[in-house]
Order: C-alpha cells, then sequence, then structure tokens
C-alpha cells in the first residue's frame, strides 16, 4: 500500500490501466479503461479525437481517475482534477511516452497492433490531467 506521494508516483509509473470517468452534457458519468503515463505530477491519455471522453471534457473539464492493483484492490490511488488536449509538440512527447510505457511496436506507417496510427494527431490526441484532490490506500 502507498504510504507517501513518492510511493505513489512509483505506483502510478508502473501501473497500467486506469478507470478514467468523465461527465456528459446531461450530468451523467462515462467511464472507461485507459491505458495511461504519469510525469512530473500530472497523468496523461492517448485517445480518439471523436471519443465520448473527448466529447464531454470539451463541455465540463472536470474528471476522476482510479488507479488500483491486487484482486481486490488492495493498492489504490483515486484522483480528481481537470483534462486538457495537449499541443502538438507535447502529444509527440506524451505518444512517445506511451509507446515506451507499453513497449507497443510499430508498423512502417506508425500504427500500433491494433491498427492505430498513435502520431496522427488528427484523429488522435493526447489529454493531460491535472490533479486537484488525491487519495491513495
Amino acid at each position: 500500500m502507498p504510504s507517501s506521494m513518492s510511493e505513489v508516483e512509483g505506483f502510478l509509473q508502473r501501473e497500467r490501466v486506469a478507470a478514467f470517468c468523465t461527465v456528459d452534457s446531461n450530468n451523467k458519468p462515462h467511464a472507461v479503461p485507459v491505458f495511461f503515463t504519469y510525469d512530473n505530477g500530472k497523468l496523461y491519455i492517448q485517445t480518439n479525437r471523436k471519443s465520448v471522453k473527448v466529447h464531454n471534457l470539451l463541455t465540463n473539464s472536470n474528471v476522476a481517475i482510479t488507479v488500483y492493483s491486487g484482486e481486490f484492490g488492495e493498492q489504490a490511488v483515486v484522483i480528481r482534477g481537470q483534462a486538457c488536449i495537449v499541443g502538438d509538440d507535447e502529444f509527440v512527447i506524451r505518444t512517445q511516452e506511451h509507446i515506451r510505457k507499453y513497449q507497443l511496436q510499430l508498423d512502417e506507417q506508425g500504427r500500433d497492433n491494433l491498427g492505430i496510427p498513435l502520431f496522427d494527431s488528427r484523429t488522435r490526441c493526447v489529454l493531460e490531467i491535472t490533479l486537484e484532490h488525491l487519495k491513495f490506500w
């Protein structure tokens, strides 16, 4: 169980999947599993620009994220914060971090094993989550 912020940071860098929650224009929650990276107090999520989560963020930037491990969630970090879409330069940096963390192999067109063109900023984007509240156990 993380007992300090440095242990929380290590946990966030190690773990691979999070539950990411946004709110739609009718104040209905939308929760999805996501891959993420963590760097310098912020989380980053590489996603499709036309996804429901991106659509929701355009009207309400409040988000919640839960990262947990163990069969019964013995270790967990629960985060509330604000999300935004990063700019072009940051998009490349964060996509490279995503590829490194998940050890993805890209084909000659820059697509991952699912055929997703990760560096195509017309169809892909990176969300940056600024932490406002963090709880862990």
